[in-house]
């Protein structure tokens, strides 16, 4: 016998506060990966990541147990940055270019 699939609800905060899963899981700044999900998803090593990191001033959240976690915003820009890296630009060489496309975005 198979169970009826029933539509989610609206999504609503309790009285403490806190969102709901539905709400951290939807929110692209939800911080929600680790560094080793990271590295596998956009194919590199954590020392490259750390290093790219480091160059873009890029502090990634540490909700619990000071380990790195990071959004899928955070995906998409370390993901860009992967790639130039890949092309053959040196870390601060990406800052820079991610630092300009961004004030071009924002201008």
């Amino acid at each position: 016998m198979t169970r009826p699939v029933s539509a989610p609800g609206p999504v609503a905060r309790d009285g403490s506060g806190e969102r709901t899963w539905r709400q951290r899981v939807n929110d692209p700044d939800e911080p929600l990966f680790t560094l080793a999900v990271v590295t596998e998803l956009l194919g590199t090593d954590p020392q490259t990541l750390r290093r790219l990191e480091r160059a873009m001033n890029y502090a990634s959240s540490r909700p619990s147990g000071n380990q790195r976690r990071y959004s899928r915003r955070d995906l998409e820009s370390l993901s860009v940055a992967c790639e130039l890296n890949g092309e053959g630009f040196s870390p601060s060489t990406v800052a820079k270019i991610l630092s300009r496309d961004a004030s071009t975005r924002h201008a």
